[in-house]
């Protein structure tokens, strides 16, 4: 399924698993990787700042771990394969720690001091997520450094130095308060969504930092990083400032009997998303007269009585199906139905096995893992060039190294004053996004200085970017959530197109032209604007630019120094 909730043909499969579930994702050449030569020291312990080393070292950056005695409290937290905890085994380890080298130092030795001066030294980028060394004293001592320093609350204010995990950020920073039924509890995101979100943002900010040229420090927030996610948070603040009130809870997804959220399948559950301009999709699948006849009658969308109505008929479907079977029939139709995965489906999901996903990787201890493979696939980008370190493994080796480095003195001056230019000014992007991630991306390159053009079709609304139709009625912005209903007062007005919190929340830093590219001229238009730009992101239909004959081939042969990204959900 892609962002508009389509399919190729392609991607539909036989609910049956490939005998080849692992692939060889290594890089033919891991000289071309386009990280090769950095160098980064890792003083981070947990998930986030480990993530964001583990991103930069598996594009090619030399990763150096300093680890303490114990080693990384990853290591302790599993799973592992037997009840038995093993520093050496643990999953959590083994994922967030493959192309580092760990070392660990002794603090009693007389040469300790000297030793951490050579690897900070050495270092082009320093991650820290520890108390110590000192953050303010690292760049006062180092001011040619990338230093990104990630905490909970980040290093000043009131909770400054106050201890954070995954809930107490998503339940301060993240949407938690409308997440659950109305009678229960809030509920918290499942998993540790949220430390990676947060390790994602610690790689973005040290190559940021490197595009500035010169030695810089982030203060990373993970609950910033939270309060800033796409993923609702900023639609539900503008919402409030819109309305003056809270995102009210509703106990799951509905935008009134527009049939969305998790149901019940023969032998499990499915995610069932719909959009109004879905519902002929869903309509031809559930071939139900009785459903037909209900959504023929335009006041059916505005009654709050009718929707259980809807939801009985679409249980009666899902029971009578397993989740495979009923992803496949309704992603054919394009309705965006898809299983729920348990961890261990993933492992035999055909289309992950198809593009060979998973990575086997041996490791010394734990034996044959597999790990997940290139989250970013870019040609000889990503390679596993070698498993997770076992605890002090390279020591020796990396001190040997480090002393025989040119060594520089560190400066004991005051970091001078910093020029006001943004790491990405000059570069110039062509947002094609519709839905979620792809213009949360857009939106954060256009924070760092990018100059985004966005590019809609005044012909064809975007109803998961700008709103859930293009003129709503203003008797239903209380019901349709605050995903969708994030209008000034709660009134859509003459253009809710522009004043709907869901596209303002995404749409900053922004510029806008709309194009038809279905005509000759549109996109001959099209063609010259992206002959200035650096960069193309897409996230739409996974087949829609070729369709439209705006593909890599025709944009690379008007521009061949174009990079395009894709982004479709599943790839």
């Amino acid at each position: 399924m892609d962002s508009n909730g389509t399919v190729s043909e392609s991607t539909v499969s036989e609910n049956t698993v490939s005998e080849n579930t692992v692939s060889d994702n290594t890089v033919s050449d891991d000289t071309a990787q386009p990280l090769r030569g950095l160098r980064v020291f890792e003083l981070a312990e947990g998930i986030a700042g480990p993530y964001g080393g583990k991103l930069l070292a598996d594009y090619g950056a030399e990763v150096i771990k300093l680890e303490p005695a114990l080693g990384d409290r990853s290591r302790r937290l599993g799973p592992f394969p037997t009840d038995v905890v093993d520093p050496e085994t643990s999953a959590l380890f083994l994922h967030l720690n493959t192309n580092k080298r760990s070392i660990v130092l002794d603090r009693g030795d007389p040469g300790w001091a000297a030793h951490l001066d050579r690897l900070l030294q050495w270092a082009d980028v320093i991650i820290q997520s520890e108390p110590e060394p000192d953050p303010v004293e690292l760049r006062r001592r180092f001011p040619d450094k990338v230093i990104i320093t990630v905490t909970s609350f980040g290093l000043t204010g009131p909770y400054a130095g106050m201890a954070g995990e995954e809930i107490v950020h998503y339940a301060i920073g993240g949407p938690m308060s409308a997440a659950g039924n109305p009678d229960r509890e809030p509920l918290k995101l499942g998993g540790d969504l949220g430390q990676y979100q947060c390790g994602t943002m610690a790689a973005l900010a040290a190559l940021a930092g490197l595009a500035l040229g010169r030695g810089t420090h982030v203060d990373l927030s993970n609950v910033e990083t939270q309060v800033a996610s796409i993923d609702r948070r900023m639609t539900y603040l503008l919402y409030g400032a819109y309305r003056g009130e809270d995102v009210p809870r509703f106990g799951g997804y509905r935008i009134g009997p527009l049939v969305s959220g998790c149901r019940v399948a023969g032998d499990g559950h499915v995610q069932i998303s719909t959009l109004l301009n879905w519902v002929p999709r869903m309509l031809a699948v559930l071939d139900d007269p009785m459903m037909t006849e209900l959504y023929s009658d335009p006041d059916f969308y505005f009654n709050p009585e009718l929707p259980e109505v809807a939801d009985a008929q679409v249980l009666g479907w899902t029971l009578t199906r397993g989740k495979q079977e009923a992803m496949e029939q309704a992603q054919a139709a394009g309705w965006p139905v898809t299983a729920v995965n348990r961890p261990v489906d993933l492992l035999s999901d055909p289309h992950l096995a198809a593009r060979g996903f998973f990575e086997a990787v041996e490791h010394p201890v734990a034996g044959t893992v597999l790990q997940p493979g290139a989250p970013i696939r870019i040609k000889d980008g990503w390679a596993m060039r070698r498993p997770a370190p076992t605890l002090g493994q390279h020591t020796d080796e990396v001190l040997a190294e480090v002393a025989d480095a040119p060594a520089t003195t560190p400066s004991t001056s005051t970091p001078t004053g910093q020029s006001d230019a943004l790491p990405l000014e000059g570069v110039r992007v062509l947002d094609m996004t519709v839905v979620w991630a792809g213009p949360y991306a857009t939106a954060l390159l256009g924070d760092l200085g990018a100059d985004i053009i966005r590019v809609d079709n005044p012909h064809v609304f975007p109803s998961a970017t700008r709103g859930l139709m293009a003129r709503p009625p203003r008797s239903i912005t209380d019901t349709i959530g605050g995903i969708f209903g994030g209008y000034p007062d709660a009134e859509p007005g003459d253009r809710p197109w522009n004043r709907v919190a869901l596209f303002n929340a995404h749409a900053r830093n922004k510029r806008s032209v709309t194009l038809d590219v279905r005509t000759e001229s549109g996109r001959e238009a099209f063609f010259r604007l992206a002959e200035t730009c650096d960069v193309m992101i897409e996230n739409n239909s996974v087949d829609l630019i070729d369709r439209l004959g705006i593909g890599w081939e025709e944009l690379h042969a008007r521009n061949p120094r174009l990079i395009l990204i894709r982004m479709p959900s599943v790839g």
